[in-house]
């Protein structure tokens, strides 16, 4: 898809990205997120609806996101992040968003919202397999027991 269509849109450039806002990079961002992790949860489970999205939860959540964040930043981050990427996951982390969860710390939030800004941003510059390499990284490295802790399911 690199370079090429997204959803039989063309992909956006990245010089017109440069223009989009934080909030609208994370808007995609976190739909791209939460559609992928669902799929792939429903693939490795073969469990009931129910059980998966209390694990799903556990990503897909500003908690979760900011958790696997950290694994982008600082000495924990092995993933190679490009110059542009870490310049947006910054930049995105100091986003003053006028919206917060409730069931958010501040912090927490931010961290979620640049990982959803990269992803949105990754995505919308037809950029699917960067997109499938981050998350496949952040969802193997803090992988959790399975629908039921462990149950076999």
């Amino acid at each position: 898809m690199e370079g090429g269509k997204i959803l039989g849109k063309p992909a956006v450039p990245e010089g017109e990205l440069v223009e989009y806002s934080i909030s609208t990079l994370a808007w995609v961002g976190d739909a791209v997120f939460e559609l992928y992790v669902r799929t792939r949860l429903s693939s490795e489970y073969k469990t009931a609806s129910g059980p998966l999205h209390q694990l799903a939860t556990h990503y897909v959540s500003a908690r979760g996101q900011a958790e696997l964040a950290g694994k982008l930043t600082g000495e924990a981050g092995s993933f190679p992040l490009e110059p542009h990427e870490d310049k947006l996951l910054r930049r995105a982390r100091n986003y003053h968003s006028s919206s917060m969860s409730r069931n958010a710390l501040p912090a927490d939030y931010r961290k979620a919202t640049a990982l959803e800004a990269l992803i949105g941003w990754l995505w919308l510059a037809g950029k699917e397999d960067r997109v499938v390499e981050l998350i496949d990284y952040l969802l193997d490295t803090s992988r959790t027991d399975g629908p039921d802790h462990g149950s076999g399911c």
